[in-house]
């Protein structure tokens, strides 16, 4: 603060050495209204808002471009949309180290332990894991290891996507365990979605330790059975969903409609069509659940890769469009798929049919992010095509939904176009080789754990 205040005054052509009494008094760089140092739930609170900026904001919306849900119509999202991708950008890299991200979180960590909370630690290990897995997804190797150490470590090294991966799993082991203890307060209500609740939070770690095992399967394929172990512990209920909370007040309104509505941008994005069309061939009640006509269609129509705005386009529903609508970011019903997919990978495909029913069946009560509505079960035998379409319209507007696809090439996509591929990484940005080039891997076509694309 007092080299601040030097340079200020030097800009204003106040000389230093007149002011200098004034600059020394300790009252004036300090204040008890004002505090220099954030508590371990300042910090968290911050990590909370950072990872729902990061799932919520650009890339979600890349991402659901590149699975056709959604279409990129005008500026620079039509141009993503023909998969023509910009290195100058993908700020979203960094998002997980600076502020709110593993610097903070490392502080959090060392202050939880020292103070005995390992509520606390438990919670912010399983937001690293998150943050970093994120990224690991998109971009594959990152730095992890060196990382967030600025004073021995100012160009960190880049760690192989997978031993990140055995990393973060460990951490989400660790946090469980930490978690367990029963120990210390937490954050408390400070934590918006599960208030602290450990039971809770132990539940999402496991759901996300299953996640995260899925996204391996295509190297490691006993990773399925891993995923249903885990998958077995995790979200048991509709209430244990992990859904952001948003409020109409401008800095906690939905991303969506930051985007679209208050940054008037409705004429980049529209309904894809793959995902408009999905639901009404099959004459899913889900279609105006997540999208909407537009003004005088009698249908929602939706918009191919990179097609330009029509006015017959739709949108996103109103109700993903308002301001406080909270972002499903990992349920019960994503929990349940997840063990559909590994029971029909194990070769259970009753008990795959009869899991996948039950998701079906968990949308006849209304949560706290989808109205009440009814879906008729599936009959077998049931093929891993008729779980991974559900999950796809479960993951709307969720990156995870890209994640299945690379893993699985379902559901059946055709890229935009004329590619021959849908991509499956997105580039290292410009920023960062500019400052850490020496470490930074050349780009890969694909990431480690998804080798093949689908074509």
């Amino acid at each position: 603060m007092k080299r601040r205040i030097i340079v200020a005054l030097a800009a204003l052509g106040v000389t230093a050495a007149a002011c200098s009494d004034y600059l020394d008094c300790g009252e004036c760089v300090t204040s008890p209204t004002a505090p220099t140092t954030a508590t371990s739930t300042q910090r968290l609170v911050a990590t909370q808002a950072k990872l729902w900026q990061m799932v919520n904001g650009d890339l979600a919306r890349i991402t659901s471009m590149f699975m056709q849900s959604m279409a990129g119509v005008g500026n620079q999202y039509q141009v993503i949309d023909k998969y023509s991708l910009d290195a100058s950008t993908n700020g979203d890299f960094t998002t997980p180290y600076g502020g709110g991200g593993l610097i903070d979180i490392k502080r959090v960590e060392a202050d939880s332990r020292a103070a005995g909370d390992k509520t606390m630690l438990g919670i912010a290990e399983v937001f690293k894991a998150w943050l970093l897995s994120v990224s690991a997804d998109i971009w594959g190797d990152e730095p992890y290891t060196q990382a967030a150490q600025p004073d021995a470590f100012p160009t960190p090294v880049y760690d192989p996507q997978q031993v990140v991966y055995d990393s973060l799993q460990n951490a989400l082991s660790d946090a469980i365990t930490n978690l367990s203890a029963n120990a210390g307060s937490g954050p408390s209500a400070a934590e918006l979605v599960y208030k602290g609740d450990r039971t809770k939070w132990i539940a999402l770690a496991h759901t996300l330790k299953a996640r995260l095992y899925l996204h391996v399967a295509e190297r490691d394929p006993s990773a399925y059975a891993k995923a249903l172990a885990e998958a077995n512990q995790g979200i048991s209920s509709n209430a244990g969903d992990y859904v952001t909370v948003q409020t109409s007040t401008a800095s906690e309104q939905n991303d969506w409609y930051q985007f679209q509505v208050v940054g008037s941008r409705t004429s980049y994005m529209r309904a894809g069509a793959f995902g408009v069309n999905l639901l009404t061939s099959s004459n899913d009640p889900r279609l105006l659940e997540l999208y909407q006509k537009a003004t005088g269609q009698a249908t929602v129509v939706g918009g191919t890769p990179g097609q330009s705005l029509t006015s017959a386009m739709g949108n996103v529903s109103a109700k993903r469009l308002t301001d406080s609508y909270g972002q499903p970011l990992v349920t019960y019903n994503e929990n349940l798929l997840i063990k559909a997919e590994a029971l029909f990978q194990a070769g259970n495909t009753q008990a795959a049919l009869d899991t996948l029913n039950k998701e079906r069946a968990a949308w006849g009560t209304a949560v706290n992010w989808h109205s009440a509505i009814t879906l008729q079960p599936v009959t077998g035998p049931v093929t891993l095509e008729q779980i991974m379409d559900e999950k796809y319209i479960v993951l709307f507007q969720n990156i995870e939904e890209w994640n299945d696809y690379k893993r699985t090439c379902l559901p059946k996509l055709t890229p935009g176009n004329g590619a021959v591929a849908i991509p499956g990484r997105l580039l290292y940005p410009t920023s960062e080789r500019q400052t850490n080039g020496a470490n930074v891997p050349a780009d890969p076509v694909r990431n480690w754990n998804d080798p093949n694309a689908c074509t």
